[in-house]
């Protein structure tokens, strides 16, 4: 009897620490739609509806600031210069959408295959994309360009799914000198 009624509290108590992440995650997406960042708070949304579908009550009004969302969304305008997609490529990490800045530094690669930032850029977001291999190769070359993205690279929480990696950290370790 007393197991059973042990595996019931860590069964009630494992329900309640996942509805407090889904009402946190509710609130994150809530202050950005106060901040009238749309596409923020839309996938904080959409994330709450997919993750947490037990907490029915927190779908309903989910899916009612989703429509919100959507209603006022504005097309955001198409990068132009290679600044103006690495910057979209940076806010599409930050909101989340992987393959949207992957779009938006694939076509800065295109324009400036040798450029540092950009191939700093795709191996940070090809890490959060999950692709650790071309991750990787996006950085050597980073780092081939300016050896100073080394030191960036070490402190960039993005790459610490590739830290266990042996070429990873010989490539993140101190030149000798020469």
């Amino acid at each position: 009897m007393a197991s059973s009624a042990a595996a019931a509290a860590r069964a009630a108590e494992t329900r309640r620490k996942k509805q407090l992440k889904a009402v946190e995650l509710y609130e994150r997406a809530m202050v950005a739609l106060q901040r009238r960042e749309l596409r923020v708070a839309a996938t904080r949304f959409q994330k709450l509806i997919s993750e947490f579908p037990e907490e029915r009550e927190l779908h309903e009004r989910s899916r009612r600031y989703l429509e919100i969302c959507e209603r006022h969304k504005v097309p955001a305008p198409t990068p132009e210069t290679l600044e103006e997609r690495v910057y979209a490529a940076t806010l599409a990490l930050n909101a989340g959408a992987e393959q949207e800045a992957l779009q938006h530094l694939e076509a800065a690669l295109v324009e400036a295959p040798d450029s540092e930032q950009v191939q700093y850029m795709l191996a940070v977001a090809w890490a959060v994309a999950g692709d650790g291999s071309t991750a990787v190769t996006h950085l050597s070359r980073a780092i081939e360009l300016n050896p100073d993205n080394r030191f960036l690279a070490r402190h960039e929480a993005s790459f610490e799914v590739l830290q266990d990696q042996e070429a990873v950290r010989q490539m993140l370790a101190d030149p000798p000198d020469h």
